[in-house]
């Protein structure tokens, strides 16, 4: 298990805040395809991991704003639980990690997200 937060990310020097974006956007990415099941109490996490096909579990919090949106847009996703403490992520780590096993979705980049869309 590896716990990471975006706020502790560097990116790359960049000349203008485009490429700035580009950057920390290319390194998100490549953060979110390390493991084989990710956690994330964060929406972008959720979506990007939706559009990486990546399993993961949703921890919501006392605002529910990721429950809202789970239970409005994605309720449907095969690939993703909705957990409303750490017990339960842990228990639908395990069921994802169950499910897929070893096989890990394929690595994607920016532009390959861009083409799905």
């Amino acid at each position: 298990m590896w716990k990471w937060d975006w706020l502790g990310m560097s990116s790359l020097k960049a000349e203008g805040t485009v490429e700035r974006a580009m950057n920390i956007m290319h390194n998100g990415l490549a953060i979110l395809q390390q493991g084989r099941v990710l956690v994330t109490d964060r929406l972008h996490g959720h979506i990007l991991s939706v559009l990486l096909d990546i399993p993961h579990v949703l921890l919501d919090n006392c605002h529910q704003k990721l429950s809202s949106f789970h239970n409005t847009w994605t309720r449907g996703l095969k690939n993703c639980r909705l957990a409303d403490n750490a017990e339960d992520a842990a228990r639908y780590v395990m069921e994802l990690l169950d499910e897929y096993g070893d096989s890990l979705p394929p690595r994607l980049t920016a532009a390959d997200i861009k083409e799905k869309l």
